[in-house]
């Protein structure tokens, strides 16, 4: 009843060049010496595929589904393959980091590499979670769990048309008998361009399609001219196409226009870069500068005015409607970082709103190896600033920061040793640091193979607010979210009971508003975001209704007059307001917030056959296969203090706004499918060879996925093991 969804990747599940993808997925790798199986994993997949194959017995005598594992990564963190579920020890927040290279893909066994330490999406420490020593070849202080168990309808796709988005699992175009699964993002008769981290499509009239228009090879076209990176999408018309040969009718003048995610989708993409519940301790001793901090108090005004609080789960930040005096005896701020956000008023009376800002504070492993001991870094502790902060928010994500160590079975003793190399990932990154107490410890760096190379400006900021007095009708909740240095701004009237969405500055943006009754006392779980060009939000799970257009402002990214910058270009690059790029404002009423969260959506990264040249006489790449991004001057970003200090220095963001650019055309029949997990996913971008088509062809659709049935369990009191079903992480796919 349940089959296994596999997928080739290279070692570390990344982009490879188009050229190694045809071999890539008929090789089968063997490792130098196979390690079996456990004899307690062997019983308990056994165990698992019983219970599964007995609860879909009774539960779909009548329907038509399957289910499958997830192998590894591609969809990660919506959907995850084989993987450590780790606590952080320093600030406590559960993470998940991809364990799909212990296993041989062609074999399903494991091959003998173990997955030993990850990076904290939350703090930046990473962490060793591997063993002393490898005697049983398997892992007792981070297991590694199996990938998501999902449930497939295949008749989903027969009853409804397959929409955007939707998570599929089809067969693998190279291998029909292979499986993937993937977000469906592109259609038949369309041309898919992927840039910004943000995807566009121009429709084709199938009625003049003509096949022998452009160099069409298995997958895709081979684009011959120069492409400038700022170029106006709206303008990129089959007109601009002649010259490229890849236009289907001179005629055809449809614009490339954005796609846009449905809030079922959009829920379940968006990441989160910062949970205010969860700090480290040993920052908040040492005086580490916080990432959410009262503006009245960082401008040594001696008042206050966003307090913070402890709360059943987390923290509160608190508002009580004014000011409240500072102890100026004891010192608030020991450091500051040593970047200075733009936080200039937008607005008239934004000096009247007391601001709680968030400036994205990340310790480098360089500064954790004195932070992990309780110490300030040197040069911090001299200067009195963090070096390299507040930064921009990138593609980082945890489930691809790994650092693997090889252990082989060794005949002569009987045992399972470390294979050691000084070449190897774990050799580099890691190394045996003393404690003050005389006790040795592994000090491990962050695994320079998961940087985030690409900033990301869709952005969203969530949490549960209570309106605790609400005395006038200029009493007011603001929230703010910045890109490429414009503020995008939602404004909250309780007493009116109104939310307006603005864009200050911005006159070509008319604001919209709608109705809205809040109750004093009343907990909201209310979210704002600024995703695929517009702006929404959505109270208690549900997204509330503007009038005409809503919040889109894509109209302002583009202009019909060629000499004429319009009002918010899409290639506009970041500057030092993106140092502070959520803010949550109050004005006159009391208000508490609790579970405050930081968000970023998926950032489709431009890659593959299908990728369009650039002016390099203008810009240059930052040669990385995981960055799109560009700039004026080279600069290099696989060292983690050399990235840390490109992210938090406006002065070197020029051009940095601008991307590569990736084009796929689909024909009848045709669908283009892209993993959440962008730059570690061997999608549609990749396939394109000779050999290999860039689209899934329709008759290769299996189904949608609907559930994760059987995310890992928990351990059983006393009996151990990943037995008890995990109830709270099964959970509808979209």
């Amino acid at each position: 009843m349940s089959s296994r969804l596999t997928e080739e990747h290279n070692k570390y599940g990344s982009f490879r060049s188009g050229a190694d993808v045809s071999d890539a997925l008929s090789a089968k790798e063997t490792p130098k010496e196979e390690v079996a199986v456990s004899t307690f994993q062997q019983i308990r997949d056994i165990c698992e595929s019983l219970v599964v194959a007995l609860f879909l017995a009774f539960l779909f005598k009548t329907f038509e589904a399957e289910a499958f594992v997830i192998p590894t990564g591609s969809m990660a963190p919506t959907l995850k393959g084989r993987h450590k579920d780790v606590v952080c020890d320093e600030c406590k927040f559960r993470f998940q980091t991809s364990a799909s290279e212990e296993v041989d893909s062609a074999t399903n066994r494991r091959n003998g590499r173990h997955v030993v330490a990850g990076t904290c999406p939350q703090c930046g420490n990473t962490q060793y979670f591997g063993d002393e020593t490898p005697e049983t070849g398997s892992d007792k202080v981070a297991p590694s769990y199996t990938g998501d168990r999902i449930l497939v309808s295949k008749i989903a796709f027969d009853q409804r048309e397959l929409k955007r988005f939707d998570v599929s699992v089809f067969r693998a175009p190279a291998e029909p008998k292979v499986n993937f699964i993937k977000r469906i993002v592109g259609f038949p008769n369309e041309r898919l361009r992927v840039q910004y981290g943000d995807l566009f499509v121009q429709k084709v009239d199938p009625s003049t399609d003509s096949e022998s228009k452009g160099t069409m090879v298995s997958g895709g076209f081979d684009v011959g001219s120069n492409w400038a990176p700022d170029v106006d999408l709206s303008k990129m018309n089959a007109e601009q196409y002649v010259d490229n040969e890849i236009s289907d009718s001179p005629s055809d003048s449809v614009p490339f226009e954005i796609q846009r995610k449905d809030y079922r989708h959009l829920r379940q993409i968006m990441q989160v870069v910062y949970d205010a519940d969860y700090t480290a301790e040993k920052l908040d001793k040492v005086g580490w500068p916080q990432r959410w901090t009262d503006d009245w108090e960082r401008s040594n005004a001696g008042v206050r005015g966003w307090s913070i609080a402890a709360s059943k789960k987390g923290r509160s930040f608190i508002f009580s409607g004014q000011g409240s005096k500072i102890d100026e005896s004891i010192p608030s701020f020991v450091i500051e970082p040593d970047v200075e956000a733009d936080v200039s008023p937008v607005a008239d009376d934004d000096e009247e709103v007391a601001w709680l800002r968030y400036r994205h504070i990340v310790p480098t492993s360089n500064d954790w190896y004195y932070l992990s001991a309780g110490k300030l870094p040197p040069d911090v502790e001299a200067t009195g600033v963090v070096a390299n902060n507040p930064r921009l928010i990138d593609d980082f994500s945890s489930y691809n920061a790994g650092i693997s160590r090889l252990a082989q079975y060794n005949r002569a003793t009987g045992v399972y040793e470390w294979v050691d190399s000084h070449d190897d990932e774990f050799a580099q990154l890691t190394g045996l640091i003393s404690d003050d107490n005389g006790s040795k410890r592994v000090f491990c760096r962050k695994n320079p193979d998961g940087f985030g190379c690409n900033w990301v400006g869709d952005l969203g900021v969530s949490c549960v607010l209570q309106f605790k007095d609400v005395s006038s009708e200029a009493d007011k909740l603001v929230f703010d979210l910045v890109k490429g240095g414009v503020v995008f701004r939602c404004v909250v009237l309780p007493n009116v009971g109104t939310i307006t969405l603005e864009i200050p500055g911005v006159v070509d943006f008319t604001p919209v508003q709608t109705t809205y009754q809040f109750r004093v006392g009343k907990k909201y779980r209310f979210a704002f975001y600024n995703v695929d060009e517009e702006m929404r939000v959505v109270v208690d799970g549900q997204e509330v209704v503007f009038p005409d257009c809503g919040g889109r402002y894509d109209f302002l990214t583009t202009s019909s007059d060629e000499n004429v910058v319009p009002p918010i270009p899409r290639n506009r690059d970041p500057n030092a307001r993106d140092l502070a790029p959520v803010a949550v404002g109050a004005r006159g009423l009391s208000v508490v917030l609790e579970r405050l969260l930081v968000l970023r959506d998926v950032y489709y990264i431009a890659a593959g056959r299908g990728l369009e040249p650039w002016d390099s006489t203008q810009f240059v790449d930052f040669g990385a296969a995981r960055c799109d991004r560009l700039a004026r001057d080279r600069v290099f970003l696989g060292n983690e203090e050399d990235a840390a200090r490109f992210m938090s220095s406006p002065e070197l963001w020029f051009g940095y706004g601008n991307t590569k650019s990736a084009l796929l055309r689909q024909r009848e029949g045709q669908y283009v499918a892209f993993g959440d997990n962008s730059g570690f996913s061997l999608d549609s971008r990749l396939w394109a060879t000779n050999n290999v088509p860039h689209y899934v062809d329709r008759k290769y659709l299996i189904g949608k996925a609907f559930y994760v049935y059987w995310p890992h369990g928990k351990p059983l009191p006393l009996v151990g093991g990943s037995f008890w079903p995990d109830f709270s992480r099964m959970r509808h796919v979209d």
